[in-house]
């Protein structure tokens, strides 16, 4: 296949955030419809980190996040497509920091904006149909609201079929295609998103081929893959000597323990081989 003819997908987070951090009018129309808001109710858009390239903080790879100010509200989105066991306890550290780092000195508590964390996942990770699952603070009992400043959101991409032929119409529900654009894989399946006639999505499909057209986008691509390879290699050696370390410990161990018994050398030399 052709360079001019490669997609990169969506699930892909430089591409994610790119098309978002470049046109913020699609991003203010995903925000719509992701949170049931009014289109008309927001006025004012600010995207707080914009960087595209990978970065290192202590030694982990940054998380291409993208941090926004709706009239507001704080809102962090994040697509994550390799599976993480531990990814609820980790939407909650995200959603935790961000909310912490909101309540500046000098501020009130009351002053603290509502915090919105948007998880956008390529595992499935609720035992249920839905595809969106939204939670937030609530007595057990009397399911009363405790706070309207913490809302976490899930969508699941596996759980949203992938876009077909038979999708022409206007009425369509404009959340599910903005997860089958997400998901989408070939320009085949973007072109079908566009015969809906839905110019957000007609606009969306173009910006997504420019981008991969885009030689600096595609090297942001390469040098975020390549930082990744980088880590892992390196978690995968630092796990290789630990267990190294392991085994020359629980041989000294094992040698001192033998020779508090007695044994000889030739003795602890045929233990060791068996």
């Amino acid at each position: 296949m052709s360079k001019e003819k490669e997609i990169i997908p969506i699930t892909n987070d430089v591409m994610f955030k790119a098309l978002f951090v470049r046109n913020p009018n699609l991003l203010k129309s995903f925000l719509v419809d992701a949170l049931s808001l009014d289109s008309n109710s927001v006025t004012n858009i600010k995207i707080r980190n914009t960087e595209l390239v990978p970065t290192f903080y202590e030694g982990k790879l940054t998380r291409l996040d993208i941090l926004v100010e709706v009239n507001k509200k704080i809102i962090n989105i994040e697509m994550q497509v390799a599976r993480k066991e531990d990814y609820k306890e980790r939407a909650l550290y995200y959603w935790a920091r961000m909310y912490n780092e909101e309540l500046k000195e000098g501020k009130a508590y009351s002053e603290v904006p509502k915090c919105i964390c948007i998880n956008i996942l390529g595992f499935k990770m609720f035992d249920c149909q839905e595809y969106h699952s939204s939670f937030s603070v609530l007595e057990d009992n009397r399911h009363e609201l405790l706070t309207d400043k913490m809302h976490i959101h899930f969508f699941e991409l596996p759980k949203v079929k992938k876009i077909s032929p038979e999708i022409k119409s206007k009425n369509e529900n404009t959340l599910k295609l903005w997860l089958q654009l997400f998901k989408a894989e070939s320009r085949e399946e973007l072109e079908i998103l566009k015969t809906t006639n839905l110019e957000t999505f007609r606009n969306a499909v173009d910006v997504i081929y420019d981008l991969s057209k885009d030689e600096q986008i595609r090297e942001y691509v390469r040098q975020r893959k390549k930082a990744e390879q980088d880590y892992y290699s390196e978690m995968a050696h630092a796990e290789a000597r630990g267990e190294a370390r392991g085994a020359a410990n629980e041989r000294a161990n094992l040698i001192a323990k033998w020779k508090a018994k007695g044994k000889t050398d030739e003795e602890i030399q045929e233990l060791l081989a068996d």
